[in-house]
């Protein structure tokens, strides 16, 4: 057991309020600013699981969020506690939209490269500083030439159309192992390689119609263009261009994304946004497991959330109200920084939930089987030895 909050390597019992229908609440210190909390909650009954970062404390000791996610070679799905193997904490992610391409229903961003772009609905992004962000983003790509021409792409890791430009980078994944468009170009990145709300030099290798096999690096990108996107014609080997790709609305330099939905608290006000993120309303209403994603409204405590469901007498699971309740209100009665959440979303729930702590499965998952394989997790990691502090 790590140090934490206090420095102590002990097991705490809080004692709370009198009147409160939680259980005996035990909270376990797993590293500076990382605290677990296992509740339990009378009048569900449920069980609840909380990870809380106190997140300019952890960055300070280099604590850090990623995600992980499983590659299309290995079904597109693996388990969390595989996802996160190693790490202090993770939850289960995304939901999983399974096809000949599996991929996450919404933006996913890994070490500041995009792995898949956004759709409309709720996503929770943490930027360098460590400043998290719960939004429905709109993504701009493209590139600007010497000249300052600005080609605007409409698409990412997919063959363009007719009339678009479409940008692959390393993560791409593909039925086939080549690209086929009428025109396309290979850029090799010169310095950062993190293009999320930001911008990248990259100089142009090679001009070649027809296809390209999808043989990327980490820094190298492949423009692809259809026979009618004339316009890229002016650019030639050698050429110089910047690549940008903004994430809005925009909050620093992104890091680390991960989609879901749907927001469930905004602004202190429980707001089950199903209808807006194209989700069902018995979703919201019935009673399932879930995971869920808040910070609290000076935006430096983080929380992460797995409760139990489908086990009657064990744990019942919760609506998205119920959650988006006890997330605003309960919170701080056990939280070591004494905070609520201010705005949260959920992420995939039902036999997805899963939180695992100390390469341990700390929750009861609700399959038969055990704990289901899920596209992607979020992973609270330490510094590797002898990685330098920021």
């Amino acid at each position: 057991m790590r140090a934490g909050f206090s420095g102590l390597q002990v097991l705490v019992v809080l004692v709370l309020c009198p009147g409160c229908d939680l259980g005996d609440p035990k909270t376990e210190e797993l590293a500076p600013g990382v605290a677990y909390h296992k509740i339990h909650v009378l009048e569900g009954p449920w069980w609840v699981h909380v990870v809380e970062l106190d997140l300019p404390r952890a960055w300070a000791a280099g604590i850090r969020l990623r995600t992980a996610f499983a590659h299309l070679e290995r079904g597109g799905v693996q388990k969390t506690s595989t996802l996160a193997a190693g790490a202090l904490a993770a939850i289960n992610g995304d939901f999983l939209y399974a096809s000949k391409t599996s991929h996450t229903a919404g933006l996913q961003v890994h070490a500041g490269s995009l792995i898949r772009t956004p759709q409309r609905r709720s996503a929770f992004a943490i930027t360098e500083a460590g400043e998290p962000l719960i939004a429905v983003y709109q993504m701009e790509l493209g590139l600007l030439t010497s000249s300052q021409q600005n080609f605007r792409a409409q698409g990412f890791n997919r063959e363009p159309g007719s009339d678009e430009l479409v940008v692959y980078n390393h993560h791409a994944q593909v039925w086939h192992d080549s690209v086929r468009a009428a025109l396309g170009f290979i850029l090799q990145g010169l310095g950062d390689i993190s293009i999320i709300n930001d911008t990248v030099s990259a100089r142009v290798q090679q001009v070649r119609p027809r296809a390209w096999p999808l043989l990327l690096n980490r820094g190298q990108w492949l423009l692809a263009a259809g026979a009618e996107y004339r316009e890229v014609t002016s650019i030639a080997p050698g050429d110089t261009v910047q690549l940008y790709c903004r994430l809005l609305p925009a909050r620093g330099k992104l890091m680390e994304a991960i989609g879901g939905g749907p927001r469930i608290l905004r602004d202190g006000e429980v707001a089950i946004e199903v209808e807006k993120e194209r989700l069902s309303r018995s979703f919201a209403e019935e009673r399932h497991p879930r995971t869920a994603i808040g910070y609290s409204q000076n935006q430096q405590v983080l929380f992460l959330v797995a409760v139990d469901g489908r086990q009657p007498g064990y744990s019942i699971g919760m609506s998205l109200q119920e959650l988006a309740l006890f997330m605003r209100k309960r919170l701080a009665d056990f939280s070591l920084s004494r905070e609520n959440a201010y705005q949260a979303f959920n992420l995939d729930g039902g036999g997805s939930t899963t939180m695992v702590v100390d390469d341990q499965v700390v929750n009861s998952p609700s399959d038969p089987t055990g704990e289901r394989p899920v596209p992607n997790a979020l992973l609270v990691v330490a510094p590797e030895a002898g990685e330098d502090m920021p």
